[in-house]
């Protein structure tokens, strides 16, 4: 399996998983076949210093899931027609979220279609960017 983490700084599978998907400063892609752990910038690999681009950072790779911490409507909404999963996380750690999926215990998310989909939350709700909520059960 593939798996991809949103990450601050690159420590392999120690990696502290990060707050929020599309403002992660760089992806962690783990090979759980082979054990490899490839770092990918979050950015346009064309135009680098144009800021986050998660869209185009991930653009042909091939990942069995996404695996984050929060994650707004839009993003979300755009990993899954790209034919990837998104999961919340379980835990901080690369390492132990991948044991969390390995063990199916992970939650996929799935998009809530509310009238501030796709923003980040002023907390009001309960929700901010680093806590997105992304109830599925109901």
């Amino acid at each position: 399996m593939r798996l991809c983490f949103p990450i601050n700084d690159n420590a392999g599978t120690a990696s502290t998983v990060y707050g929020h998907f599309a403002s992660a400063p760089r992806f962690l892609v783990v090979d759980t076949r082979d054990d490899r752990c490839t770092a990918i910038p979050n950015c346009d690999r064309n135009h680098p210093l144009s800021g986050c681009n998660p869209f185009s950072a991930l653009r042909g790779e091939r990942l069995d899931a996404i695996i984050v911490d929060g994650i707004g409507d839009d993003a979300l909404r755009a990993m899954n027609l790209c034919g990837f999963p998104v999961y919340r996380a379980g835990s901080v750690t690369v390492e132990k979220n991948v044991a969390l999926f390995d063990s199916g215990s992970l939650i996929e998310l799935t998009v809530q279609q509310s009238h501030l989909e796709g923003r980040c939350s002023s907390g009001e709700s309960g929700c901010n960017c680093s806590d997105h909520c992304h109830p599925t059960e109901e």
